[in-house]
């Protein structure tokens, strides 16, 4: 067919000059894509070959007996296989044991699944989880994949970084599933209602992040946590806040519109008026108050799961750590039956991956090409000065067009910028372009004269899709390994919904694809 797509009208005599050279480019272009399609293909089925193929009788020896030999090799069973399993019950590998990983656990004790959790780090929450912004803010529903935003971003690599906020980095280009993720960015998020369809998607696991914490606070599990009043956010321009408040009433979103300082403190009930406070709201004038908004310690709360999953659930839930995920341990019939770790096969009936950007690596071993890419972001954090009793962001969580600012427990955490790029670690993050700009702009709007110095800071990177609406999905042709990653910047406030959508989309539920990765192209 191929040949014929090829041969179709170049062959007559009949043509002149001109046409020829145009038939002649299309060939090209034709020729490339089914090369490059070609290329892909062939990638595909040798890292679906690299996984360990096992037969019926071997899984069953690998499970009875914990080592087994195959094709001149000896395979053994991870010990983590023998603790913790109620018989009877489906055992859920899930893979990653940041707060999505951890959250997904939980949902999943609570419906009565045994858990395994398989972690590379010695500790819970080690990456993005473990140094971010502390907002969580559910009903955000700005998408930072528009494009205004791509524009910018494309813009901003010519700039001087001091003078953006999110911009590209030329080494984006090589990072892995880049060109998937840029053509689906293209295909799914450049009109303005594509971007009120992926807010509203967005918006649905937020709000039922909401209902689930409300089941779950009797608990105890947010004690210390959500304790801001609000989020308070700023905006460079009459133009700015209109258009956000309009998105908020269309989406139906609960806010106040901020005219005076007045409002503020009625809204608070406290006295704030001290000089810092007034010269930053006298500097924008602008603002908008976000009721369902607040703070939450990420690495904190997931560490509380943590505890909770081992002192409640005792007979069902395991965790290892400082073990990684390698390929996965097929039968003769291609269903998934194990795990290959760098410490032995770890055995399951089902398998959640939550390795945030790093789910790619393992989906291309099932033949699967997932667009996310990482944003690297900036956040530091140090104990907060007395002085910062009567501050804007001891009583909300603060955004500005720089930063966000949190102030939780004692705890101030400034956060912000984006830059889209690959995951190579920072090796001084207050070097950075994005920590010195945070700084610089926190310091120059809010009357301080902190140095770096006084800060922990640390970058990491979030998993931002296409259209940065979370991967919440089975996996094409493998009918019991699921996807929950690509949250970007909110995995902390989507982890509840998304965990929800997960279970039921593991139980045969239809009702969430538009969290299916079926929606991108060219995967």
């Amino acid at each position: 067919m191929i040949r014929n797509i090829l041969k179709f009208g170049f062959s007559t005599s009949t043509l002149n000059m001109e046409p020829k050279r145009k038939f002649g480019l299309f060939k090209l272009i034709v020729g490339a894509v089914i090369g490059v399609y070609g290329f892909d293909q062939g990638r595909k089925y040798r890292e679906y070959l690299s996984n360990t193929f096992l037969t019926k009788e071997q899984i069953n020896d690998l499970a009875l007996k914990n080592m087994i030999k195959s094709k001149d090799q000896q395979l053994i069973a991870h010990p983590i296989n023998s603790v913790n399993n109620i018989k009877n019950k489906e055992k859920v590998v899930v893979i990653g044991g940041g707060i999505i990983g951890i959250s997904q656990a939980l949902k999943l004790l609570r419906m009565g699944y045994n858990v395994t959790v398989i972690e590379q780090a010695n500790t819970v929450a080690s990456e993005c989880s473990a140094f971010n912004g502390n907002v969580f803010n559910p009903m955000y529903f700005l998408p930072l994949v528009t494009r205004d935003n791509l524009i910018y971003m494309i813009k901003n690599i010519f700039e001087k970084p001091e003078l953006t906020t999110v911009r590209f980095n030329m080494n984006a280009f090589l990072e892995t599933n880049f060109i998937q993720w840029g053509i689906n960015s293209l295909l799914l998020s450049m009109t303005d209602n594509a971007q009120i369809v992926n807010s509203k998607k967005q918006l649905r696991i937020g709000s039922l992040t909401l209902q689930d914490i409300e089941k779950l606070k009797p608990s105890g599990l947010f004690k210390g946590h959500l304790i801001a009043k609000g989020q308070l956010g700023f905006f460079a321009s009459d133009q700015k806040v209109n258009a956000y408040k309009d998105r908020l009433e269309l989406l139906g979103i609960p806010h106040i519109k901020v005219d005076s300082f007045e409002q503020i403190e009625q809204f608070t009930k406290s006295d704030l008026k001290t000089e810092p406070n007034i010269k930053l709201f006298n500097r924008f004038k602008k603002a908008l108050i976000l009721t369902t908004e607040s703070n939450l310690e990420t690495r904190e709360l997931t560490q509380t799961m943590l505890k909770y999953c081992q002192e409640n659930f005792p007979n069902q839930f395991a965790i290892a750590f400082q073990t990684s995920a390698q390929n996965f341990v097929l039968d003769t019939d291609k269903n998934v039956k194990g795990i290959q770790t760098n410490k032995g096969i770890v055995l399951g009936d089902s398998f959640v991956i939550c390795l945030a950007h790093k789910s790619k690596e393992l989906a291309h071993k099932l033949r699967l090409n997932l667009p996310i890419v990482p944003a690297k972001g900036w956040a530091m954090g140090r104990t907060a000065p007395q002085n910062f009793n009567q501050t804007l962001v001891k009583e909300f969580t603060l955004n500005t067009p720089n930063y966000f600012a949190t102030n939780l427990n004692g705890h101030l955490r400034l956060a912000g910028c984006a830059e889209v790029c690959t995951d190579t670690p920072s090796t001084d993050a207050s070097s950075e372009w994005g920590a010195i700009q945070i700084l610089n702009r926190f310091n120059e709007q809010n009357g301080f004269d902190f140095k770096m110095s006084d800060f922990t800071v640390r970058s990491c990177f979030r998993p931002l899709t296409p259209d940065d609406v979370a991967i919440i999905s089975d996996v094409p042709g493998f009918k019991n390994v699921f996807i929950n990653a690509g949250h970007g910047s909110r995995g902390m406030s989507y982890c509840f919904g998304a965990a929800d959508i997960m279970s039921q989309v593991m139980e045969g539920s239809k009702e969430f694809e538009d969290y299916n990765v079926k929606r991108y192209y060219f995967i």
